[in-house]
């Protein structure tokens, strides 16, 4: 079934083995070739069950297209075997395809909504694959195909695959649990078998600081956010020690909850007003620090210009601070925001360095991305922009089509800069990136270490992370980077065998109980 030039590593077809026996969370670095692990392990269910299907789950439509071109290529596949399902297909052309084809390559949410509606199956699913696994959580459309898999399905076989699992043990534990995982096949970069293939990546963190006539805006924005959290607290709402974006995000649930057991309606549809302007206000002072004025004001205009606005927004825009942080904020736009022109240096470089280098540049504002691409284009750079569907109204988005072609350019070096959102992040393969920039810090280990496996993967990389000095972007730079240490230091533990798969598998509490 694969062709015979083909040659497995050792630690692919070690894995591929033990992921055919049980439910199997496979932890691999980016670069060293999951889906070949998928590949080998379809091979063998199979030929094990020559009447099965093969289903291969990815979160975004690019990601979904390159797994199904690579069966494809790879295996020599006739049309009539292979299906690619994404909600652009009409359902009736969907349920077809499901029932003729012996491989099936989808979105989770498209295979989800199919299964509630009846159109779909997965009784002869013989191997059902989880690309990017550390989205099986909470309400993911991962976590309720796996429950239905798992409980319809005559032989089923469950195979998840990331490079990033998570940087807490209750997230690696939710993992395990909702796709049913009872091996886990781990792999770090310091391991014997896979060292030898792994390329070198230079990592920086590149400090900036802002510019002195920024001054009074923030000051306006703290002024704001402050009284905002102050009122807060005096109604108990939220605690008065370091208060994150995360706890002032959950305090709408407890807010909620209190309406629901009777409490004072007028205090707490007052307090559900000002947590949600400290939000607004906490959204715009992260986009004045970490991404400049020019994104600043377009977050303001939008607010201005919304039809209907809240009660919350509609109060806010009267606050005379407000209108003079407008107002501030248009004074100093001439400003070039410093990360811009840090960027544009590190660009320069790079192609004195190496002409015909490929970059990408990570951030995850689409106003942001049109700045960047709008700057290096006034440097003679040619950038493209990657970004996914439209998520409002105002907000030009890509289909696959699209793309597909933009990836396509990229790969053969029509153009040498892609600027991307969070859709480029997880798993697209690029090959010979040179150079990837973080526009700003990321929170989570997972997105900071795809973001990162976007270079070396075929020679030695680097990535550069750019950090406003004092801000979000600090603490979030070094979060991340505590979390992934630890999550390194989990998937480094023993491996054990894999035993046959199981209808009821037992739950361990952690991964370390998977592997040790």
């Amino acid at each position: 079934m694969l062709p015979s030039a083909l040659q497995p590593r050792e630690y692919q077809q070690k894995i591929a083995e033990a992921a055919s026996k049980a439910n199997t969370l496979v932890v691999l670095p980016t670069g060293l070739g999951k889906t070949l692990i998928a590949l080998l392990v379809a091979r063998i269910r199979l030929e094990k069950f020559p009447k099965g299907k093969v289903v291969v789950l990815a979160p975004t439509k690019p990601l979904v297209l390159q797994h199904f071109n690579s069966f494809k290529q790879i295996l020599s596949l006739e049309p009539k075997d292979i299906a690619l399902l994404t909600g652009e297909n009409p359902p009736e052309e969907r349920s077809y395809l499901w029932r003729r084809s012996r491989f099936v390559f989808a979105t989770p949410q498209t295979v989800r909504n199919d299964i509630r509606q009846g159109r779909i199956d997965l009784n002869d699913v013989v191997l059902l694959v989880f690309d990017e696994a550390h989205r099986s959580v909470k309400d993911y459309s991962y976590t309720e195909v796996a429950k239905v898999y798992r409980e319809t399905a005559w032989t089923p076989l469950i195979l998840g695959l990331t490079a990033s699992p998570g940087g807490s043990r209750e997230k690696i534990n939710e993992i395990t649990q909702t796709l049913f995982i009872e091996h886990v096949e781990a792999r770090s970069e310091e391991d014997e078998d896979v060292k030898g293939y792994v390329e070198q990546t230079e990592f920086e963190g590149r400090k900036v600081a802002l510019p002195q006539e920024y001054s009074q805006l923030l000051r306006i924005l703290r002024e704001v956010y402050n009284e905002k959290v102050n009122r807060l607290m005096e109604s108990g709402f939220v605690p008065r020690t370091r208060l994150s974006k995360k706890i002032l995000l959950q305090a709408r649930a407890t807010m909620v909850a209190r309406l629901k057991t009777g409490g004072n309606k007028g205090y707490i549809y007052g307090a559900l007003i000002t947590q949600a302007q400290a939000i607004m206000v906490n959204h715009a002072l992260e986009l004045a620090e970490t991404q400049g004025v020019d994104v600043l004001l377009k977050y303001l205009k939008r607010m201005r210009e919304k039809p209907e606005q809240g009660k919350s927004a509609t109060a806010l825009l009267k606050d005379p601070r407000w209108i003079m942080l407008e107002e501030e904020a248009k004074r100093v736009q001439s400003i070039e925001y410093p990360k811009l022109t840090e960027l544009r240096k590190i660009v320069k470089g790079q192609f004195e360095g190496k002409a015909g280098s490929k970059i990408i540049v990570f951030t995850q504002y689409r106003d942001t991305i049109e700045s960047i691409v709008e700057t290096l284009a006034k440097d003679g750079v040619s950038a493209q922009r990657f970004v996914g569907q439209a998520n409002k109204a105002d907000s030009e988005g890509m289909d696959q089509k699209t793309q597909t072609g933009i990836l396509e350019k990229f790969t053969e070096g029509e153009f040498n800069i892609l600027v991307s959102s969070s859709i480029g992040e997880e798993g697209l393969h690029v090959p010979d990136v040179d150079l990837v920039v973080f526009y700003e810090a990321v929170p989570s280990e997972i997105r900071a270490i795809q973001r990162k496996g976007r270079t070396g993967r075929t020679m030695r990389g680097k990535v550069i992370v750019l950090l406003a000095e004092g801000t979000v972007d600090e603490a979030y730079f070094y979060s991340s980077l505590r979390r992934e240490r630890f999550m390194k230091s989990m998937v480094s533990a023993p491996k054990t065998e894999a035993k046959p798969a199981r209808r009821e598998p037992k739950k361990p509490t952690t991964l370390l109980d998977y592997m040790d």
